[in-house]
């Protein structure tokens, strides 16, 4: 069968059905997160072709009236994307053209939806990484106050999952700590990376138009232009594997501190504890609590991976310019940008709701622990690290470690100092500080150019 079409690039003739909806695929749905963002490029679009003598200043006027019109129907649920049309961009286009005739029909001057889905996508990611930032945030706030307020609660360090040296709750949580504040760096740098203006490139190749990218690019608050029209699509799936990239390193932290969980929660440790309402249970086993919170977290980590390898298959194969394939990376790219900050958010209730139990923590607190620590008191009295390791070796293999200090290890050592907690607490302010500003200027310039929202 052959389909009639009002597609944005129809010549009048027909396409078979089959091969429509194989094209199309799911964009009509994904394409709904995007409304906004095409809404608010359109706008931009729109008063740079009015810069350019491109648009009278009436017809500016009620175009950009009508995009935060339909910005508002899309926020209310009210805006339609049918298969037909593809993507938001045509759905948008139509509605310009049906409201305002041959105006509406003036949208697309000097642009194609080659640049259109690109910067779409880009200020898309660029408002999730702030969402991401805000949830990184509150994941390393209750990580600082969980380690200052139970950081004295020794548990064993584990290599190869055998005990190794005395470690603690303290030490736990300022590992993941850490761990999220490189992922703080790894969104700022995302956010560098997004901070340049695709629009106006068109299909990849530029337009001879006078038009002023620059304009364009401080109307959305990007502090400058993709100077390269080719980069422009060469940089469709570069730029989305990195945003993935980052995500992924988030969920390495999540997924270690989930599988960390796991094991500590479970009765072969059983030195710490999910409450009730952190757990669920077995269909069949009365006795049972699962940690299914945490084992759901670490299977979606490894999902942002798959996700990640799916969008640099897809892209990094590609020659130059604008390929169809493109169109693969947005449902991966969406997907992840929508779903990470629930996944911090569940890590975030854990991390607050886990309960330790020092008690039995400290009956895992062996005296084999602290062999490594009586090797370098031995070294401190001159022996050979090598023959302190040997007589220690000996020691323990003949149940004769029972070094004198042992007391004073076990109330000290594996601790964190607060100096240390408070530097990272000063970096933590200090990264949230630059987020906070950065993202203030960015909303500033969105709300001026489309304050519908």
């Amino acid at each position: 069968m052959n389909q009639p079409s009002d597609r944005l690039w129809d010549k009048g003739a027909s396409i078979d059905a089959l091969v429509h909806r194989f094209t199309v695929g799911d964009d009509p749905h994904w394409d709904m997160h995007l409304v906004h963002w095409d809404c608010l490029a359109s706008t931009a679009h729109v008063r740079t072709l009015e810069n350019a003598g491109l648009l009278t200043a009436d017809e500016c006027r009620a175009l950009v009236a009508e995009l935060a019109a339909i910005d508002a129907l899309a926020a209310e649920g009210r805006f339609v994307i049918t298969p037909e049309q593809e993507d938001c961009h045509t759905a948008i286009e139509a509605h310009l053209t049906q409201r305002l005739g041959p105006t509406g029909a003036k949208v697309h001057c000097a642009r194609s939806r080659n640049d259109q889905v690109a910067v779409a996508v880009r200020l898309f990611l660029r408002h999730h990484a702030f969402v991401w930032a805000d949830a990184i945030f509150s994941a390393c706030d209750v990580l600082l106050d969980r380690a200052r307020r139970d950081g004295h609660i020794a548990i064993p360090g584990y290599t190869h999952l055998q005990p190794a040296m005395p470690s603690s709750v303290g030490q736990w949580c300022h590992a993941h700590l850490e761990g999220l504040l490189e992922q703080c760096a790894a969104v700022s740098d995302l956010l560098d990376r997004l901070d340049s203006c695709p629009l106006g490139t068109a299909a990849g190749f530029g337009v001879p138009l006078p038009l002023d990218r620059a304009l364009t690019a401080r109307l959305l608050g990007l502090t400058r232009v993709q100077r390269s029209p080719i980069d422009v699509q060469n940089s469709r799936g570069r730029m989305e594997a990195y945003a993935l990239r980052v995500a992924t390193d988030v969920g390495r932290v999540l997924e270690k501190l989930s599988w960390d969980l796991i094991l500590y929660v479970s009765s072969e440790f059983g030195f710490a504890r999910l409450p009730e309402a952190l757990t669920t249970g077995s269909s069949i086993m009365p006795q049972k609590r699962n940690p299914d919170v945490l084992e759901l977290l670490r299977g979606r980590s490894a999902r942002l991976r798959a996700r990640l390898f799916e969008v640099e298959q897809i892209s990094a194969k590609l020659p130059s310019s604008y390929h169809r394939d493109l169109q693969l990376t947005k449902e991966p790219t969406l997907r992840t940008a929508l779903e990470l900050p629930e996944m911090l958010a569940v890590a975030t209730r854990v991390i607050a709701g886990v309960e330790w139990l020092p008690e039995a923590a400290s009956q895992r607190m062996g005296d084999d622990l602290y062999a490594t620590h009586a090797a370098l008191a031995l070294v401190q009295g001159g022996m050979a690290f090598r023959d302190a390791y040997r007589q220690v070796a000996g020691q323990v293999r003949n149940g004769e470690f029972r070094p004198v200090s042992l007391s004073d290890w076990r109330a000290v050592d594996g601790r964190v100092d607060e100096k240390t907690l408070a530097e990272a607490s000063e970096d933590l302010e200090s990264r949230r500080h630059a987020i906070r500003l950065r993202r203030d200027k960015v909303q500033d310039a969105e709300r001026a150019l489309l304050p519908s929202r």
